[in-house]
């Protein structure tokens, strides 16, 4: 979350410079929002009766990156060009971020395709078997759920979040990044 928020503050930054923008609060708010709002699935989730061991399922909604980026760039774009672009951005970046740690995935080629990617790393619970480094890991759909099961820590956040994490580390400094580099912009 933190790492989306700094990206949503970058990515507003970058477009305003862009396109010649005076950088406005609504604008900032905007590239956070947009970093953050595919993940509006959660709250779905959640308020079906899932639960943070499950949370991985929520990605069956709005993260299907073929889909989202075009489709909302063209709605956006209907009424703005440089917010279309700030949406894109976001989007994309928040699709990268959950393709690498944590999560099981993003099914990049959906609809074409329902195999799920992973880049670089693949967090698992520190008390279970870790699985093999490779720079991509695919899995198929229907795996999902066994591979959860076998390898996924149902304390993810606490021992991602609010332990000295690697992950973490990237999140946190990305975010402080972004507050210092929007300091010194503005």
């Amino acid at each position: 979350m933190f790492l989306d928020i700094g990206v949503g503050i970058l990515a507003s930054l970058f477009v305003a410079h862009l396109y010649g923008l005076g950088l406005s609060l609504a604008f900032i708010l905007g590239g956070i929002f947009f970093s953050l709002l595919m993940d509006a699935d959660f709250v779905i989730h959640f308020a079906k009766g899932g639960t943070y061991n499950t949370g991985y399922r929520h990605r069956n909604l709005l993260h299907y990156p073929l889909l989202y980026i075009p489709i909302g760039m063209v709605v956006i774009g209907f009424f703005n060009h440089s917010w279309a672009i700030l949406f894109a951005i976001c989007s994309f970046f928040h699709f990268v971020h959950d393709s690498i740690g944590v999560g099981w995935d993003v099914q990049w080629l959906y609809p074409f395709d329902n195999r799920h990617f992973t880049l670089f790393y693949r967090y698992t619970s520190p008390i279970k078997e870790k699985l093999p480094r490779q720079f991509l890991y695919i899995w198929k759909h229907e795996d999902i759920d066994a591979l959860a099961k076998r390898y996924g820590d149902e304390h993810w956040i606490r021992n991602m979040y609010f332990k000295l994490h690697p992950y973490a580390l990237v999140e946190y400094a990305v975010f402080i990044v972004s507050l210092v580099v929007l300091y010194f912009y503005i």
